[in-house]
């Protein structure tokens, strides 16, 4: 008589295994469909919303534009500018030109307050005669048609009266990207054989790079605080006064725009340099993008 033959317990463990395995499976693929079209229609929408808010930005960047035209030089007209006439040069960016006119805006190392959006005006307002005004470069990304169509209604009148604006971007990666060694050399003629200050915060991460600077005769660092130093910005300013250096350069953010204008104001020439050796590391050593390092330098 023939015995029957039956599945062994670890027989019939396996085959649920794989039946749950194989539902777990069409699950996840089921969940990726789902996801690519949920993806796929993210981008058909930003498109879209891409598409729309550069339609209605283009009245405004056409606005800027036109004021760009008239009034802005060139990345390299703006350092000779500078040399020329051996001016002062205060640098405004999307930053300065929130915190001046955006109460609630501010940055991560960099606090609002009415006072700082009062100084920020004045050297629009009150313009230095021995003083060039930087303004940014045009671009027309998302970011830039987004900060115009905030900000211009506010900014255009601000800027009526003045006839000429360098280009703020000079120490930027784009300006590096744009014109070489030219830009190198334009920015070494500032400071050759000059004695150099420079007014940074304390453990900023703001390197005096060889490629750059090591054709100043002399240099020295002055410190203010490393976050929010508008703060103690006079007590900066003055010891600046007291410097007997040819030429202040400065690395502070929004407060650097205002410190360059003071001195500016009281005859001694200062020069808003920002991110400008992160810029060219960016450029020419592969670096990374100024704004993805950490304010200040990790100790």
């Amino acid at each position: 008589m023939a015995q029957e033959k039956s599945n062994s317990p670890n027989t019939d463990s396996l085959a649920e295994s794989l039946d749950v395995s194989k539902q777990i499976l069409e699950a996840l693929q089921d969940m990726n469909a789902l996801n690519k079209k949920l993806l796929w229609e993210a981008q058909v929408t930003r498109r879209t919303l891409d598409t729309i808010r550069t339609t209605l930005a283009r009245p405004v960047l056409s606005d800027v534009h036109d004021f760009i035209n008239r009034a802005q030089l060139s990345f390299l007209d703006t350092l000779k500018a500078i040399k020329d006439g051996q001016l002062s040069f205060s640098r405004f960016g999307d930053g300065e030109m929130r915190l001046m006119l955006r109460e609630d805006y501010k940055l991560t190392f960099q606090k609002n307050s009415p006072q700082l959006a009062s100084d920020l005006k004045k050297i629009l307002t009150e313009p230095a005669e021995n003083l060039l005004v930087g303004f940014p470069h045009l671009y027309r990304d998302n970011h830039w048609s987004g900060v115009w169509s905030d900000i211009w209604d506010q900014m255009k009148p601000l800027l009526r009266d003045i006839r000429v604006v360098g280009n703020s971007h000079v120490s930027r990666p784009v300006f590096f990207q744009h014109t070489g060694q030219f830009g190198v050399e334009a920015w070494r003629d500032l400071w050759e054989q000059k004695k150099i200050s420079i007014i940074t915060g304390k453990d900023s991460r703001f390197e005096l790079i060889q490629e750059l600077f090591d054709n100043a005769s002399q240099s020295r660092f002055m410190y203010s605080a490393p976050k929010n130093a508008y703060e103690e910005l006079e007590a900066v300013r003055e010891s600046a006064l007291q410097d007997d250096s040819d030429l202040t350069l400065i690395s502070l953010g929004p407060a650097g725009s205002v410190l360059a204008y003071w001195l500016a104001k009281a005859g001694k020439q200062a020069i808003d340099i920002g991110h400008i050796s992160d810029s060219y590391q960016n450029v020419f050593k592969g670096g990374s993008w100024p704004e993805t390092k950490s304010a200040v330098i990790p100790r």
